[in-house]
């Protein structure tokens, strides 16, 4: 039997090897992707395995549109609820798909004890990522989970203005330049900690129960 992680590892590794093949651009942050009130990447000076901030972030308002062509107000939707929120493209060749590999793994992993940790995904590139577009994308990664990922798009102010109100890098290129931070708020509506691309989902795992709350 494949394991969770084998079972996203081949996902990941087919939706890379598409991409390049169509020669699609890779997706990349602006900077380093990681903002500048991080104490440091885990270790002694950080209880986290991902990324600390050294103040907490506090869930942002935007109001965008979901996969069902529903309006979809972020903070009045997820308020009090733990969710981890992503700003991508459905046709980046790597970084997206890692990262959403990583964290519907470390979710399934958690399922029994956080079944109620929401995913938002909003892209980058609305002109392509249309409502239909996102909800057969994200299927990919959500099937095994009890909560089912949110993807939101709307008109590029719109999407520019979430991404500001977030606090991370406004997207360039067409949205194929944008942060790679998948930050989380807790239950308390504020994040202590996020995630880039290349943070492994065991590392997900462990930071899970020090910022749910």
């Amino acid at each position: 039997m494949i394991s969770m992680s084998r079972h996203h590892s081949r996902v990941i590794a087919l939706f890379a090897t598409l991409f390049l093949a169509l020669g699609l651009s890779a997706c990349a942050a602006p900077d380093s992707g990681a903002p500048s009130d991080v104490t440091q990447v885990g270790g002694a000076k950080s209880k986290f395995d991902g990324l600390e901030f050294q103040t907490p972030h506090e869930r942002p308002h935007f109001t965008l549109t979901d996969q069902t062509g529903q309006p979809y107000d972020f903070y009045a939707k997820t308020e009090g609820i733990p969710t981890i929120l992503y700003f991508g493209y459905t046709l980046c060749p790597d970084v997206c798909p890692l990262i959403l590999g990583s964290l519907a793994d470390a979710l399934n992993q958690v399922k029994d004890k956080y079944p109620e940790i929401q995913v938002v995904f909003v892209t980058t590139d609305p002109a392509n990522d249309t409502s239909p577009v996102l909800a057969a994308y994200l299927a990919h990664f959500d099937s095994q989970l009890p909560v089912k990922f949110v993807g939101l798009t709307g008109d590029l102010p719109s999407v520019e203005a979430a991404q500001k109100a977030a606090g991370v890098e406004v997207a360039e290129d067409n949205g194929k330049t944008h942060s790679t931070l998948a930050t989380f708020y807790g239950s308390s509506d504020v994040a202590h900690v996020a995630w880039l691309a290349d943070t492994t989902s065991d590392d997900i795992v462990h930071d899970i129960p020090l910022a749910a709350k």
